[in-house]
């Protein structure tokens, strides 16, 4: 029933925007896409602007009391959850905040790149970060050859380090699963890529037929959200997905 109401919930809020991710609220961690611009960890919710990061606490009355602000870069789009840590990506780059025990995000570290947009997603050892230019990086897009996905070493939050880049084909959001990573490359479809060796990551699998911009990963099921449509998957076999549902937006 839980995951049938964030559905709904994040099935209203992305109704604004095509290129934009709403994250799903629970009692410890919101659940969201990498393009999400918002999220709920613990009693606190954290948003992101264009250059301000802001967080709230959530009161037993349903209500929201401002805590903060801190003031960023411009170029500010993503933010992803992880282990009382926050991930926030960046036209420019990678940043590492802290959840104090007051709910206070502390600034840890930054990985700059050349200009393009940065969804991203993190488990405990690497974060995985798609730099797609066209559309994103106006001027500054011929100083970049091609679409990639990035993969940093995150142990240390402190010290984040490059590790790999492979190309890919217009790039946009994407989730993780164990060793699974979701890849959505707009009108050019969906990959399954194992990430199992960040050194070899491979593709398992491709839809080509479908338009994904970016991706909700549930305990069995994959939110996939185009500009026209949700769909649903049953990825139980990453070989072979297993559309269960649509919603036409």
């Amino acid at each position: 029933m839980k995951n049938l109401l964030c559905f709904f919930l994040c099935f209203g809020l992305l109704a604004c925007s095509q290129d934009a991710a709403t994250p799903l609220s629970s009692s410890n961690t919101g659940q969201g896409g990498s393009l999400a611009r918002f999220t709920v960890v613990g009693d606190f919710l954290y948003t992101l602007e264009v250059n301000t990061l802001k967080w709230f606490k959530t009161e037993e009355n349903g209500s929201l009391t401002p805590k903060g602000e801190v003031s960023l870069n411009e170029g500010q789009e993503t933010i992803f959850p992880l282990d009382g840590l926050l991930f926030l990506g960046s036209t420019a780059g990678l940043s590492i905040f802290e959840i104090s025990s007051t709910g206070e995000p502390v600034f840890h570290s930054q990985v700059e790149h050349v200009v393009g947009c940065d969804p991203v997603v993190a488990n405990e050892e690497f974060a995985f970060v798609t730099l797609r230019i066209q559309s994103c990086a106006g001027l500054f897009r011929p100083l970049v050859t091609e679409d990639v996905l990035n993969i940093y070493n995150v142990e240390d939050i402190m010290n984040p380090t490059p590790v790999a880049s492979y190309p890919m084909n217009d790039p946009r959001g994407l989730g993780l699963a164990g060793d699974l990573l979701f890849l959505c490359e707009g009108a050019n479809g969906l990959k399954v890529l194992d990430v199992s060796d960040v050194q070899q990551v491979n593709t398992i699998s491709q839809l080509t037929n479908i338009h994904a911009n970016d991706v909700i990963v549930l305990n069995d099921k994959l939110l996939v959200i185009g500009p026209e449509a949700i769909l649903q998957y049953d990825y139980a076999d990453p070989v072979n997905l297993q559309l269960v549902s649509t919603i036409n937006l």
